[in-house]
């Protein structure tokens, strides 16, 4: 029998609770298995296909299966994907630094662009892993199309700030939130908003593809 009204909110609230929790002790089991520094990546792309199959529908797939399936599938590439993102912050960071230790104009303009930089590679590496679980390009891409997102969707680049935050700020607030929805309940905020994202750039290319050929 299907609850309705009131209770069948409330249950389909405490169902996502209950499988948001399972997922991110997967996510925190994955990462210590990969010794953290291998396991992050690979456990992460795992949690987000998860919650992406769920908020498109697909919610009676088998967790932990499917978890271990992309874990392995994805191990060497996730982690290729993701120590390539960590080699483009320090280089940045680096650089940031650097000017900002020089005590003239040039290098403060130059600490300024990098600043900027900064910012926007922040902002791309939170499009990163949903762009990752949600379409099959070559890894070259995934950055050019990260850094298109970026500089073409100001507004939603502000969206998936605020829904890094806020998750974050509640987990410092109510840190027992953490083992069981420090990963997951960012994923889902990031997955959500990317998704959409991803809705409107592909409405966009298929309007231009009749335009052109009409």
């Amino acid at each position: 029998m299907e609850l309705t009204g009131w209770r069948g909110t409330l249950y389909r609230y405490m169902d996502w609770g209950m499988k948001l929790a399972y997922v991110n002790i997967l996510w925190l089991v994955g990462t210590v298995i990969g010794l953290g520094i291998l396991g992050f990546f690979p456990a992460t792309v795992a949690m987000l296909t998860i919650i992406r199959k769920w908020s498109n529908g697909e919610e009676d797939i088998k967790s932990f299966t499917l978890f271990r399936e992309i874990y392995k599938k994805e191990f060497l590439k996730s982690n290729l994907f993701g120590y390539i993102w960590v080699i483009i912050g320090i280089i940045l960071f680096v650089d940031l630094q650097f000017f900002r230790s020089l005590p003239n104009i040039a290098a403060l303009i130059a600490s300024f662009f990098f600043f900027i930089l900064g910012v926007i590679y922040l902002i791309a590496l939170l499009y990163a892993f949903p762009l990752y679980v949600g379409y099959q390009m070559k890894l070259i891409q995934y950055f050019k199309d990260c850094l298109y997102i970026v500089l073409s969707n100001p507004l939603f680049a502000i969206f998936m700030v605020l829904g890094f935050y806020f998750p974050c700020y509640l987990m410092m607030k109510i840190p027992g939130l953490i083992p069981f929805y420090g990963g997951s309940l960012i994923g889902v905020a990031l997955i959500f908003i990317s998704n959409k994202m991803f809705q409107i750039i592909e409405s966009k290319q298929k309007h231009n593809i009749n335009t052109a050929h009409k």
